[in-house]
């Protein structure tokens, strides 16, 4: 009887392993991705896949069709060339594509097989892979194929590190150029940079943070700049409760002539500046260009929690297919810029007058776009695929915005608005967390719902009605009220008596003028101005560029000018008649005599009493020593 027990325990024991280990759970192997570089005047990079562990008659390769983050269909597969397959006996596969990106093999029994292909790359672009005598820079997406059906196994890529150069790259490394990811998003979500690079480090919290910067330009000292994001880094891991979510984080900068951008990743960004760390000229709104480069910097790093970690949840698990469309861009782009530049106020890279100067020209800005007219906020992130669809003449310049810029300003209203319902005690900081504590990975993401209940829930109070009208509706933001809130007045200066042509121009290499859009309704509109027209001059007298806006500035409302035009290889005149300029410039400055609640709103949100606390506290530590 004992044994006759045992036997069925032992049985019961095999079944259950059974079950654990069938092919749908078991932890599988890792694909094995190797990586080697063909002549650098080839710009190709050659790929190979091991992939064990297959089931059924064939197997599918595929390349996506964009990058997260960066929101446009890119068709990397166009740069795929010599795609083969083949058994462990190395004996070819047949295979064949069934669309633009997929490539389906013949296993023809077998259950593993090796896949090799070629990447062309020689884009400088934070979501393009670029191979030259100087660099190899890969985006994953632009790079790696993936397993159709197995993107959740485990990935292990090997190297063949051209003599001379260094691997950066956000991958767990496993020793000897060998790295690790946990599944394929993660993989392509790691961009690699490989050459000469130049790295200084730091650590905030139990975080190590890596600065890499591969410069083409100046190879000028960036150690200013380390030190300065690392003050970046410390205001936003401050905005989270102080940790990060990660044990490293790379920032991967490129010095590099003509470009510029970046992209976020889980735990590094990508930075393109095309100018050298010491170049300190005017950037706009953003003040200087070593400002820019920080705002940039601050920017990418806030993307780490919002939009990598907290995420709508149609940008999640990713369809490298297709558009993942979502009208929540608003709060993962337009507040991380929000944050960003509120950062640097934090942080001291901004007085706050400059900053109120920079948001003041923001708006001026934004409220000068025609399409405010034809979309709501919701619908310009919902529609932000149209904003990089292949060349050719759209009417988008007059029907559509930045979510990015529509974000930050609403992010200044929504924030004003918590603080004012809970008298200060509660934040668009605190919003934001409740959003990353509920939703963050590996949660789904949030809803545009979701988004409205944790605001009403953080403000005490239903603001539905904020997002109804604002977010969802096309209702003109109601900027004195909310910023009056922190007791900053909103002045809107009227430029009435300035002439207005209602056109956009562009100046070219002719000494002559491009006319790249037409304002609906304007003046330019009404006399026939036509997209693609070139100015030529004005009132019988040839211009350039300088020369014509200065000849327009210096006429009153009402008055005519004779424009000398080139359309389609004929000349002629068009005769103008100059209208009243309908828009206003912002202003926007403290009042005179804040409240005690203005007062508190001003510097909390502004980080001041935090910084005045903390200069009180040093120089009495000073006093002590």
């Amino acid at each position: 009887m004992r044994c006759r027990r045992t036997s069925r325990i032992i049985l019961w024991i095999g079944v259950l392993l059974a079950g654990a280990l069938s092919p749908a759970q078991t932890p599988r192997t890792p694909l094995r991705y190797e990586l080697r570089f063909a002549a650098p005047n080839t710009h190709l990079l050659e790929v190979t896949v091991h992939a064990d562990g297959l089931h059924g008659s064939t197997a599918e390769f595929a390349m996506p069709a964009w990058t997260p983050g960066s929101y446009r269909i890119n068709d990397y597969a166009k740069m795929v060339q010599e795609f083969s397959a083949a058994d462990p006996q190395g004996r070819p596969l047949p295979w064949r594509k069934t669309d633009k990106q997929t490539w389906r093999i013949e296993l023809n029994g077998t259950n593993a097989a090796t896949v090799r292909y070629k990447v062309y790359g020689n884009t400088m672009a934070n979501h393009w892979t670029q191979y030259n005598q100087l660099h190899a820079f890969l985006a994953g997406p632009a790079t790696w194929m993936y397993l159709v059906g197995h993107m959740d196994r485990p990935i292990e890529l090997s190297i063949a590190v051209p003599e001379g150069w260094r691997v950066a790259t956000g991958l767990v490394p496993l020793g000897g150029n060998r790295y690790r990811a946990e599944d394929y998003d993660w993989f392509a979500d790691s961009p690699i940079e490989i050459s000469d690079w130049e790295r200084q480090s730091f650590t905030v919290g139990e975080t190590t943070y890596h600065v890499v910067v591969h410069d083409v330009l100046g190879q000028k000292d960036f150690t200013r700049f380390t030190a300065d994001t690392r003050k970046i880094v410390e205001t936003v891991v401050g905005m989270f409760g102080g940790r990060a979510p990660f044990r490293e984080y790379w920032f991967l900068f490129h010095i590099w002539p003509d470009v510029g951008g970046g992209l976020e990743h889980l735990n590094s960004t990508q930075i393109n500046f095309p100018s050298t760390w010491d170049a300190d000229g005017y950037a706009g709104r953003y003040g200087s260009e070593y400002q820019l480069k920080l705002f940039v910097t601050a920017h990418e790093f806030y993307h780490a929690w919002n939009v990598k970690r907290l995420r709508p949840v149609p940008l999640g698990p990713f369809d490298y297919t297709r558009e993942a469309h979502t009208p929540s861009l608003w709060i993962s782009e337009g507040l991380s810029s929000y944050y960003a530049q509120l950062a640097m106020v934090r942080a001291g890279f901004y007085t706050p007058e400059q900053y109120l100067e920079s948001i003041a020209e923001l708006i001026t800005e934004f409220e000068q776009m025609p399409g405010r007219r034809f979309r709501s906020i919701a619908e310009t992130s919902w529609d932000a695929w149209f904003q990089n669809t292949p060349p050719g003449d759209t009417n988008l310049s007059n029907t559509n915005y930045s979510y990015y810029d529509a974000g930050q300003i609403l992010g200044h209203l929504l924030d004003f608005a918590i603080r004012q319902a809970t008298a200060n005690r509660r934040s668009l900081d605190d919003w934001m967390r409740l959003l990353y504590e509920r939703h963050a990975l590996p949660r789904p993401g949030f809803t545009p719902e979701d988004a409205v209940r944790a605001a009403s829930e953080i403000a005490g109070k239903d603001l539905s009605e904020f997002f109804r009208r604002y977010v969802e509706g096309r209702e003109p933001l109601p900027y004195e009220e909310y910023f009056g809130y922190a007791g900053i007045e909103v002045e809107r200066v009227p430029q009435s008596a300035q002439p207005w042509l209602g056109a956009t121009l562009q100046r070219t290499d002719e000494d002559s003028t491009l006319v790249v859009n037409i304002e609906p309704g304007s003046p330019a509109e009404l006399a026939g101005l036509d997209r693609g027209d070139m100015i030529l001059g004005a009132d019988g007298r040839k211009f350039d560029m300088d020369q014509l806006l200065q000849t327009l500035a210096e006429k009153a409302p009402g008055a005519t000018v004779k424009l000398m035009i080139q359309r389609w290889g004929q000349q002629g005149t068009l005769t103008v008649r100059l209208g009243s300029n309908p828009y206003a410039n912002f202003v926007l400055r403290r009042v005179e005599n804040p409240t005690p609640l203005q007062q508190a709103i001003y510097e909390s949100w502004l980080g001041l009493a935090g910084r005045a606390a903390a200069q009180n506290s040093l120089a009495a530590d000073k006093r002590t020593r």
